[in-house]
């Protein structure tokens, strides 16, 4: 298990942002190892840093400039790609792979069966009475980002990341969701659910993907509001 945290504080002349140096560590048990570091230019981490694995290869999202969305490999914490900087580019605060493993039944009617678990808790990476893992935990190829365009509005949006050739240093950012905001209250990672992703791939509804947004009405009339009517 990977994670970051800020390790340090870079201060610069009155009038210029401050960044911030951050920490890569990997944990195993209570223990936890420094395995690396980087800058950020930017004074906020925000949730800009998620681990995640392809092909036996531990990767992470991370954002070291606010306006890009780049590729770690862990543990060498080496940049291998990923967007360039961009003044009118968009700003992460928040990334999310999804998640998933394989059981298979091992009692009852169905043995030998397999199915998934997405999201899995560590409840789910152990046997039980009913069901054993026949697999690590995967990752989909491809993930979320919130964030906005610099100046657009206190909102964060939510895009689409192709993961596909990730191993390449490339990422792939897309609008294919359209102009939607993320709740003010929950994470990237809280307000997407795969349910149904996958469950018929023959069928339109298993490649569905379930966002939580957030909209403003007025109470008195149910009217929705737009963005401009109470800026």
């Amino acid at each position: 298990m990977y994670f970051a945290k800020v390790i340090d504080k870079i201060e610069f002349r009155p009038g210029n942002w401050n960044s911030i140096r951050v920490g890569v560590f990997r944990s195993e048990g209570e223990s936890e190892e420094q395995v690396g570091e980087y800058t950020r230019n930017y004074p906020n981490l925000f949730r800009t840093f998620y681990p995640f694995r392809k092909n036996e290869v531990d990767y992470a999202l991370y954002s070291p400039d606010y306006t890009v969305t780049r590729v770690l490999e862990l543990p060498s914490c080496k940049d291998i790609g990923g967007e360039e900087p961009n003044s009118f580019g968009f700003c992460p605060v928040d990334f999310y792979v999804p998640s998933f493993i394989e059981r298979e039944w091992i009692k009852g009617n169905r043995i030998g069966d397999k199915f998934v678990v997405k999201e899995p808790g560590a409840e789910n990476l152990v046997a039980s009475a009913y069901s054993k893992p026949v697999s690590p935990v995967l990752y989909y190829p491809f993930g979320f980002v919130a964030g906005c365009i610099w100046g657009d509005d206190t909102s964060w949006k939510v895009q689409y990341l192709d993961l596909e050739l990730v191993e390449k240093g490339t990422i792939t950012r897309d609008e294919r969701f359209g102009y939607i905001k993320l709740p003010n209250k929950l994470t990237l990672k809280d307000s997407i659910d795969l349910v149904n992703y996958n469950s018929a791939p023959s069928k339109e509804n298993g490649h569905s993907v379930i966002i939580s947004l957030q909209q403003r009405f007025d109470i008195r009339t149910g009217k929705m509001l737009e963005e401009s009517s109470y800026i």
